[in-house]
């Protein structure tokens, strides 16, 4: 089988560059700007308004690095199409076109947070009125639910993606198998928040440190191009 070059580096970046990314945002950048851990019930709107308009570069920040992440998980889905479209073309665009919903959606998540952050500096400079409190709301929430979407859209394009990459043999099929399992405790998670469950951690921790292994394998091994059914 051929193994490709210059095509093998830029999935193998396109992983790399979503996983920094979105590893960084979501561990360490987010929570220094909110004060919780993800946006997740808070405790109090005014409170989290209060943190937010106190965290400005912060969460500018985090508007910035989410914005790449979504470039880079459309790219990335481009990128991984033309590997797997051999093992099936149709579920590869569908999985193309969840990927870009996904994209969509967590730019939308980050555009209701800079608008959050607009109007908790407001709140703020107004001596903080309860009247402004509903709005904040309602966008908190609203920002939530689509950012859980766009989750779930991710996690259900990815099942296409790495049955796909397992069935052309793209990658080692042990790999492409962690990723196919790994992703269902992700989803599983996911749209257990969506219903206002509590998900364990241990859910989703299988996957975190895949997305960083494929990437490094496909830049140091390559993919194979021809597809294996």
């Amino acid at each position: 089988m051929e193994i490709t070059g210059k095509k093998s580096r830029i999935l193998g970046l396109a992983f790399l560059i979503q996983f920094v990314t979105s590893f960084a945002c979501g561990v360490f950048v987010l929570p220094m700007a909110t004060g919780v851990k993800s946006f997740s019930g808070p405790e109090g709107i005014g409170r989290t308004m209060a943190t937010i308009a106190g965290n400005a570069g912060l969460i500018r920040l985090t508007v910035f690095m989410e914005l790449i992440t979504a470039v880079a998980v459309i790219f990335l889905a481009a990128m991984l199409y033309t590997v797997v479209k051999k093992g099936s073309e149709g579920l590869g665009m569908t999985a193309f076109g969840l990927y870009v919903l996904g994209g969509a959606l967590l730019v939308i998540t980050k555009l209701i947070l800079f608008a959050l952050l607009v109007s908790s500096r407001e709140y703020m400079a107004a001596d903080s009125p309860a009247s402004m409190e509903p709005m904040a709301g309602l966008m908190y929430e609203t920002m939530e639910y689509s950012f859980r979407m766009a989750n779930f859209a991710f996690c259900l394009g990815l099942t296409f993606f790495y049955a796909l990459l397992w069935k052309v043999y793209a990658v080692p099929r042990p790999l492409s198998l962690w990723g196919l399992i790994s992703i269902q405790g992700v989803l599983v998670s996911v749209v257990m928040r969506l219903f206002g469950m509590e998900a364990p951690i241990l859910l989703s921790v299988p996957y975190i440190p895949f997305e960083l292994v494929i990437g490094l394998w496909i830049l140091v091994k390559g993919v194979q191009t021809e597809a294996v059914v």
